[in-house]
């Protein structure tokens, strides 16, 4: 089951990715009439990108002394429940204190670009 759930959850990071990538090489607007997707998960999919927010938390995170992998994965239900997923090379051991100043530099830029708070979630890549 836990395996499911880590291939889904790739899954969803690599969809996300994709689309951000085909958006900022197309700069023409899109019409999106998806009725699946909430209107909050959508307004704040476009601040994400209008505040350049995952190259930020990807930058504070490397002069953090992490290295994070190139993708940040969203799970945005509600301003209460959105989850940001970080994932860490081989050989950084994730503790608690990992966690809590990953967690303290993400509410740090959340604050800075106006973004309710996220659950963190930092994952070490390679590990099963």
């Amino acid at each position: 089951m836990k395996t499911i759930l880590h291939i889904f959850f790739l899954l969803i990071c690599f969809v996300i990715v994709v689309s951000l990538l085909v958006k900022e090489k197309q700069p023409l607007p899109v019409a999106t009439s998806s009725n699946n997707s909430s209107p909050y998960a959508e307004e704040l999919g476009e601040k994400l990108q209008a505040t350049n927010f995952t190259q930020k938390v990807l930058t504070a995170i490397r002069e953090a002394g992490y290295s994070p992998d190139s993708t940040i994965g969203y799970l945005i239900d509600s301003p209460d429940h959105q989850v940001i997923t970080i994932q860490l090379h081989d050989g950084e051991e994730v503790d608690i204190s990992t966690e809590s100043e990953i967690q303290s530099i993400i509410d740090e830029l959340a604050k800075k670009n106006n973004i309710h708070l996220f659950i963190v979630n930092v994952q070490l890549l390679g590990a099963e």
